[in-house]
């Protein structure tokens, strides 16, 4: 069993360290090519970026939907906006106190809990079906529209907007280690005869394309150059999906977890790395604002994308791990953050510390589970 064990490990990981370049990717390729098309900054931050780091959440969620590991999909969005405000805002917080913007209190926190009590609406008769999807899906273009055109009017009357633009560049050193990872789980799996030869050639193809197009166009960076990255940034994250999808239901079997459950804590924590990476880097940095707005911005993304195009593709069943604890949980947790920071707009580090005591509990009962 051990071995066994491993072997679904190996092709896990190799899913996983490849998406977390796959993503990578995606952001900078579309980033360099919407402002050489002459997209604002502004509209390339609010879209953009927000739906890149997402990506790895829409990849995994849309491949477990249409490959019948249906509750690992739902499992993933829950742990993951769970986790994104319990544990990665959490540690950002301890890192240095957060001031919560009026403009995020009055709009972008309250949508937030109201796609979070949408959803748990919509789970309400067992599914998320094609019509939920679609209504999930119209609340993403909603909130898109609303949140530019409040951008452009505070620009108007003066405000300033602060707004991370994300450039088009190489490869980082972390991204080749998470490569080299990608390669040897893929070695592992090959050897053991668990993957089909043309699984291996696109992965790994992929993956080489897209470190040699980007390192080869990192100081000249064109049109042609972003749109290709682009195109190999999507293309690893949804074939490192696929290699992520299967590691972990081989894994959940094993162990006699359900789907739900390994979708709600390992899926979760690897999907959610490059939220960890952006606001734990913003605090440390003292961009507040960046580090609390990406986990809210992630987790209206999470609801109204991730699972709203998943419902548009393939009806998702709600497992029934999911309704005593789980749902609530994540619902309490984005009413829990909305509502201290009505109290008072500055979360201390004694705010960070209770969030990551409760993540604790939350996922000592997780283990208990998976035990």
């Amino acid at each position: 069993m051990f071995m066994e064990l491993l072997l679904h490990a190996a092709v896990f990981v190799a899913g996983l360290t490849a998406l977390i370049v796959g993503g990578d990717g995606l952001v900078k390729g579309a980033a360099g090519l919407a402002q050489r098309l002459g997209i604002s900054v502004l509209v390339v931050g609010l879209t953009v970026v927000a739906f890149g780091t997402s990506a790895p959440e829409l990849a995994v969620t849309l491949t477990s939907g249409i490959s019948d590991a249906k509750e690992l999909a739902i499992g993933n969005v829950v742990g993951s906006n769970i986790f994104n405000i319990l544990l990665i805002l959490g540690l950002s917080t301890v890192i240095a106190p957060i001031i919560v913007d009026r403009a995020l209190l009055r709009f972008d926190l309250p949508v937030m809990v109201g796609s979070s009590v949408l959803m748990v609406l919509l789970v309400g008769d067992g599914a998320i079906t094609f019509g939920e999807g679609a209504l999930l899906s119209s609340g993403l273009v909603a909130y898109i529209t609303i949140t530019v055109w409040l951008a452009r009017r505070r620009t108007a009357a003066g405000e300033p907007v602060e707004v991370e633009e994300v450039e088009a560049s190489g490869p980082e050193a972390i991204d080749y280690w998470l490569g080299g990872a990608a390669i040897a789980g893929v070695a592992v799996a090959m050897l053991a005869d668990r993957v089909q030869i043309i699984d291996v050639a696109s992965l790994l193809g992929a993956l080489a394309g897209y470190l040699m197009v980007a390192r080869a166009f990192a100081a000249n960076a064109s049109l042609v150059s972003s749109l290709i990255e682009l195109i190999l940034g999507i293309a690893v994250v949804a074939l490192s999906a696929r290699w992520m999808v299967d590691g972990a239901t081989g894994v959940a079997s094993l162990l006699g977890a359900s789907e739900a459950v390994i979708g709600l804590t390992v899926v979760a924590a690897g999907t959610s790395l490059p939220e960890v990476v952006t606001s734990l880097v913003a605090s440390a940095r003292g961009e507040s604002d960046l580090a609390i707005g990406n986990v809210v911005g992630s987790n209206i993304f999470n609801v109204f994308c991730v699972l709203g195009l998943t419902g548009l593709a393939v009806d998702l069943p709600l497992s029934p791990d999911l309704v005593g604890l789980d749902l609530p949980f994540m619902l309490a947790a984005a009413v829990g953050l909305w509502l201290r920071a009505a109290i008072r707009p500055t979360l201390g580090r004694a705010t960070g510390v209770v969030m990551l005591l409760v993540f604790a509990g939350y996922m000592a009962i997780q283990m208990t589970r998976v035990l």
